[in-house]
């Protein structure tokens, strides 16, 4: 019994140690203030341009979704409703699924909160934006032109 304890406790701390240098490699890999403009920095400069949000009212699965860049994506609730959810770090097999997943409580998805599944990985919300219909399609062309 001893030794199951040692074992939790040396598996809890690795954990620990893991996620903490995870977090690090995610706060470096963040542009700082003043570095030149990126792929991925135009994509969180233009997010600044939207109506942030808490949540959004989604009652079964996303109606649609595009890939914007390892950070972000368009999620339509309706064929009339956009967002842009921002991911709290990067997905980089988000522009070769099939589907993605999100977790809502009680019929909304909150920002900090909820989580993107991306092949059985949660990523979680960081910040969610609401779009116009015509903002969410100049995103998906802009981001399929930067890819061709």
């Amino acid at each position: 019994m001893a030794m199951g304890n040692k074992l939790v406790s040396f598996a809890a701390a690795a954990a620990l140690t893991l996620g903490s240098a995870g977090l690090s490699a995610v706060a470096s890999a963040h542009a700082a203030p003043g570095a030149p403009a990126s792929a991925e920095g135009s994509a969180a400069d233009q997010a600044q341009a939207y109506e942030p949000v808490d949540s959004f009212v989604i009652f079964t699965r996303p109606y649609s979704w595009s890939a914007v860049d390892d950070h972000t994506v368009v999620v339509w609730t309706t064929p009339f409703t956009p967002y842009l959810v921002e991911l709290a770090f990067p997905s980089h097999d988000m522009k070769f699924v099939q589907a993605i997943g999100v977790s809502s409580s009680g019929s909304r998805v909150y920002a900090k909160f909820d989580a993107v599944t991306i092949r059985g990985f949660r990523y979680p919300i960081n910040n969610i934006y609401k779009l116009s219909r015509d903002e969410a399609r100049n995103l998906a062309s802009s981001h399929k032109a930067g890819n061709s």
